[in-house]
Parts: structure tokens; sequence; C-alpha cells
């Protein structure tokens, strides 16, 4: 009986070991469901062309499907306040996710900082020695929208600073984003603008970085939106976003790091009347 007993654990064990195998590899299948529709990403206009080269490095890109909106941050506000399907915003600020946050239409503790936004002087026309040019500049002026956009907010702030808001505020033209002020200065058609020092760096182009206590910062959060349906996903390219790698190439894209939090407020002393 004992032979009989120990063939047949023989002849039972690889049939065990088969078995658990397939069973964990269902286990697996449940666990990675199939992605049946895109990740609508919803990001700020300065940031589109950064997380498109982030997102080349993203492991197993091939295997998910994502489908950025790029648009000015107060316009996408106000598409996820009134229902707009996205799984992840990328603001241009942190006042439009803290809003989101306390009118609860995000994941709870998904509201990250990723970024901070820098401005800068720039015209496609002639080479600019420093912001002392603007003090007798009496020409057309491109800045994005400050009542939508951040970096144009961060425009009007630094002009103010700067004593030049009375000077210029009637030869302004304001771009639905800075994406779009980016555009009027590129082709000419502004001979001068306050644009994303990010969109000088991703061109190789040379302007005027505007120092950063002269605005608020430009902290630029990311939230997970609640009424998503993949959340894990989204998880994780917010902190494939974090990662320190990815940190140390958003600086090479002109952006700064979130490291560098403490030294931004600690220089700023923008006066928040002018928010």
């Amino acid at each position: 009986m004992p032979k009989l007993i120990q063939k047949l654990r023989q002849k039972l064990l690889p049939l065990c070991i088969i078995w658990l195998a397939l069973q964990a590899s269902h286990a697996c299948a449940l666990d990675k469901p199939k992605q049946t529709k895109p990740l609508r990403i919803a990001v700020a206009a300065n940031f589109a062309p950064a997380l498109k080269i982030l997102l080349a490095n993203l492991p197993n890109k091939d295997a998910i499907n994502v489908q950025m909106i790029s648009a000015a941050t107060g316009t996408l506000y106000l598409q996820i306040k009134h229902g707009a399907p996205f799984d992840l915003f990328l603001s241009a600020d942190s006042m439009r996710p803290e809003l989101l946050e306390q009118e609860k239409l995000i994941i709870a503790d998904s509201r990250k900082t990723y970024a901070y936004g820098q401005i800068a002087l720039w015209s496609a026309t002639r080479a600019l020695s420093g912001l002392s040019e603007l003090n007798h500049y009496s020409g057309k002026l491109a800045i994005a929208n400050p009542d939508t956009a951040p970096y144009g907010k961060a425009a009007q702030q630094a002009l103010t600073k700067l004593s030049l808001w009375p000077q210029v505020q009637n030869n302004l033209i304001t771009g639905m984003n800075i994406n779009q002020t980016f555009q009027q200065v590129r082709s000419q058609a502004v001979p001068f603008g306050i644009v994303a020092y990010s969109q000088l760096a991703m061109n190789k182009y040379q302007g005027i970085i505007i120092p950063p206590e002269y605005y608020q910062p430009i902290s630029q959060q990311l939230v997970i939106i609640k009424s998503s349906q993949q959340v894990k996903l989204a998880q994780q390219i917010s902190d494939f976003i974090l990662q320190e790698d990815n940190q140390e190439k958003l600086v090479q894209l002109g952006y700064l790091p979130i490291k560098s939090i403490p030294l931004i407020e600690k220089n700023n002393q923008v006066n928040t009347q002018y928010d």
C-alpha cells in the first residue's frame, strides 16, 4: 500500500503544479484587466509637449492607450466641473485642483505638485539684453489671458512688480492660452511676448527668464478625477511623472522641479492683491 501511495503522489504532483500555475496566471489576468477605452488626460496647454516627451518612455506604453486633451487650465477646469469624462487632470496652477478637491470631484489625496513653471520675455525678431528693454517699449506685447491662463496671470504679476502694467495694459495681445501666445510671437505677428520658458527651452530659443520672485509660484498640480473608471492606471501615470528621473528631465525642458518648493516659497514676495 505505501508503494501505491508513493506512485500516486509521483503522478499527481506534476498535475498539481500545473494546476497551481494556471490558477496564478488566471489571477494575474484578473488583476490586470484589458483596457477597453483610452485614459483621457486633460493637460494644460503649456505642459502638453513636455507630457508627450515623458510618456514616450512610459513602461509598457504600447499596451496603454492614452488620449491627451490640451487647453487652457481654466477651460479644462470648467469642463471637468460640468462632467467631462477625464481621468487625470494636469493643471498649470494649484488653484483649480484645490477647487476640484473642495468640490469633492477628485480622488482623495491625489492632488500633487508635479512641476513649477517659469516665464520669460521673448522676441522672435531681435535679441534681448534684459527686462529693461520694456521700460521704453510702446509696441504690442503678447501674454496669455490672465483670467484663465496661469502663465498669463504670472505675466500680469511680473509686469505689475516692474511697475509696467499701466504702461503696457492698452497694448496687450492676449492669447486664449500660453501656446497661442507663443505662436503669436513665433510668427512675428507680435514683436514681444511673455511666454513659458519651457517653450523656449524645448525649441532652443533664447529669452530673458523673469525672476520667480516677481510672480507667485506657478505651482502645477495634477489630480485624479473621482468619476474615472481607470483610477489605478491614472495613479500609475501620476507616479511616473513624479519619479526623480522624470523630474530631472523636466528641468531640461524648462521647468523647476518639485524639490525647489522651499526655495521658491522663501524667495517669493509677490503682493497677493493682484490675484
